[in-house]
């Protein structure tokens, strides 16, 4: 039986890694890459999609799938990479996999091609919490001055990834509070030693926190909160776009924020590269599309 063939198509680092990964066992395309970033010898690689790419079984898109829904989000790309150049490149019954597709959904439902989202598949979520969450501790570490140990964290939501980083600040021997708005899920985290309250009461213990830990995408850090808090306290914002932070009121405060983006990629892009490839090999053993080894 031929080997599928799975066009990696733009996104960062992780995404050279998962190139390698689903090299093992697919014919494997890579576009937006040097060999610099991508020195594997199995994958091939074309500057864009007229350069000798063969019909594709799986168009492999970046999360975010693009900026402006015309060109692939593709960093490392000495090119630009429109998607509708993808388009007669994929197969008849062929699978495009992205990670929020945004504005560039249109073009694919036009073209009758069937789209997966992996972003929302729950085990790619779940996995990403882990890289998401140390790569939050690595900028603790460098930007408190002083240890995680003894220090009192406001952790804002308690979904996945903020788990997590309860579990691991706790265990690091933090002070840690959740900050929740689901009654169980404040119960949850006191079963796992935290202390927790509602949003309601945020801005007062805003006062004594060291660091804030956001992961609610929606302004829950507002101007009242900002005020409320040290100048020293240190805002870490975990949470996707538009963020949790009002940045106008922190700017006029003076406020610390670092508003912490894709971390997976960029501090553990063999993990988050590995993450992608896991979650991708079971998309297409859902849809009768997987490799099957002989």
């Amino acid at each position: 039986m031929k080997r599928p063939v799975i066009l990696v198509a733009g996104g960062d680092l992780r995404y050279g890694y998962t190139a390698q990964a689903l090299a093992k066992r697919y014919e494997v395309w890579a576009a937006g890459f040097t060999r610099q970033f991508l020195p594997d010898e199995r994958i091939r690689l074309v500057g864009s999609a007229a350069d000798g790419l063969p019909a594709c079984d799986v168009l492999l898109l970046p999360m975010p799938v693009s900026e402006d829904g015309v060109l692939v989000n593709a960093p490392y790309s000495r090119q630009h990479l429109p998607l509708a150049g993808f388009i007669p490149k994929i197969r008849e019954g062929g699978l495009v996999l992205g990670g929020r597709f945004g504005k560039a959904q249109a073009l694919f439902t036009q073209a009758g091609i069937g789209t997966v989202d992996y972003l929302a598949r729950e085990e790619l979520s779940m996995r990403n919490a882990v890289p998401t969450a140390e790569g939050a501790i690595q900028i603790m570490l460098e930007e408190m001055p002083q240890t995680i140990f003894g220090s009192k964290m406001l952790v804002l939501g308690f979904g996945r990834i903020g788990i997590r980083m309860a579990m691991l600040l706790t265990a690091l021997g933090a002070d840690v509070t959740v900050v929740a708005r689901d009654p169980a899920a404040r119960a949850y985290a006191e079963m796992l030693g935290c202390r927790s309250i509602p949003f309601t009461s945020l801005a007062e213990a805003a006062a004594g926190a060291d660091v804030i830990c956001n992961t609610v995408p929606a302004t829950v850090i507002d101007k009242n909160v900002l005020t409320a808090m040290q100048p020293e306290t240190l805002v870490l914002d975990l949470a996707s776009k538009p963020g949790g932070v009002d940045w106008d009121a922190a700017q006029t405060l003076g406020r610390r924020v670092v508003w912490a983006l894709s971390l997976p990629g960029k501090t553990a892009p063999v993990t988050a590269g590995n993450i992608i490839a896991v979650t991708v090999e079971h998309i297409l053993e859902e849809r009768g599309l997987a490799h099957a080894d002989t």
